[in-house]
């Protein structure tokens, strides 16, 4: 007989190493008959309700699933992923990380690009590696899904390897590393911020968009907020993702709101499941042949970028 405790890990507060926490959400594990079950709500664009229990640190106030389902059968889904919705926004991702790199660039008045090594991690289909390629950059990526490495290698022709930040090697050093919506779905949390220390140059430049629970959406929405979802491990806000940066000595610069482009008929087909008016509204904006209609949106996306101190 099938017994989720048997597929469970707990862990203390990735954070502060804690152990007291209070739990927000309880975990309803009733749709889960065997272990299939629990492989296909785990891929990297998965939009399954939260199911696991949802605590916070009694101590520092860190958000995280606890107990979760175990890190392995987590990665290993994400390597069997297999996702032809993701790709199809592709020509608005690159719109949107297009814009933003160039924002980050002006901000922080990065120069010589051509000599900037840059590091995607969690790349997906690598349309963000193409958009930093696209600004000059030597680009570098790494992605678990072997679909995933496979289409953005023929289609992109980017520098995109299968694996995650544990394949990196660890001679390597670079001036810009980036983490879009990758930091919320790392089994080691701990374990990533070490080994992005360890490739990090003085003043390396992280870039980090996670979403948000202290954005005024979440607030809004309580329960129903978008981003509660099982594959996310962590939810962060401003002083826990700077609580959990410094001590691996990276300090905060600045911090944004991300507006994501999308398709109009893409993003009323998700919100459906969270809001019955949205299925009306799908219909609508298909009758109307709007669904390819790009449509900047932020349910509470935040981009954090945070600078390497030197030793």
């Amino acid at each position: 007989m099938f017994d989720i405790n048997n597929y469970l890990e707990k862990l203390d507060c990735p954070n502060c190493r804690k152990k007291n926490y209070k739990i927000i959400k309880e975990s309803n594990y009733t749709d889960i008959k065997n272990l299939n079950d629990l492989i296909k709500i785990y891929k990297s664009s998965g939009d399954e309700l939260l199911i696991d229990q949802l605590v916070k640190c009694s101590d520092c106030n860190f958000q995280y699933l606890n107990p979760r389902i175990k890190s392995e059968i987590i990665y290993n889904s994400y390597i069997e992923n297999e996702d032809e919705t993701h790709v199809l926004q592709d020509r608005l991702r690159y719109k949107t990380f297009k814009k933003s790199i160039k924002k980050i660039i002006k901000f922080l008045k990065i120069s010589n690009i051509k000599n900037k090594k840059f590091l995607d991690i969690g790349s997906a289909s690598g349309i963000c590696l193409k958009a930093i390629k696209d600004l000059g950059f030597q680009e570098e990526g790494y992605e678990p899904s072997n679909w995933m490495v496979n289409y953005g290698k023929k289609n992109y022709g980017v520098n995109l390897k299968n694996g995650s930040i544990i394949d990196v090697k660890i001679d390597n050093k670079y001036d810009l590393i980036s983490l879009w919506d990758v930091l919320e779905h790392v089994t080691d949390l701990n374990g990533t911020l070490a080994k992005i220390k360890t490739l990090s140059k003085d003043n390396t430049i992280l870039i980090v968009n996670v979403p948000d629970i202290d954005s005024a959406v979440c607030k809004i929405m309580k329960t129903k907020w978008p981003f509660y979802l099982n594959v996310h491990l962590y939810y962060f806000n401003k002083n826990t993702i700077e609580s959990v940066f410094n001590k691996y000595n990276y300090s905060l610069v600045k911090h944004f709101s991300h507006w994501q482009f999308l398709e109009l008929g893409y993003v009323a087909k998700r919100a459906k499941k969270y809001f019955k008016f949205f299925s009306f509204l799908e219909k609508t904006i298909c009758f109307l042949k709007l669904s390819s209609l790009p449509v900047p949106y932020n349910v509470g996306q935040t981009t954090f970028i945070f600078k390497k101190n030197n030793e």
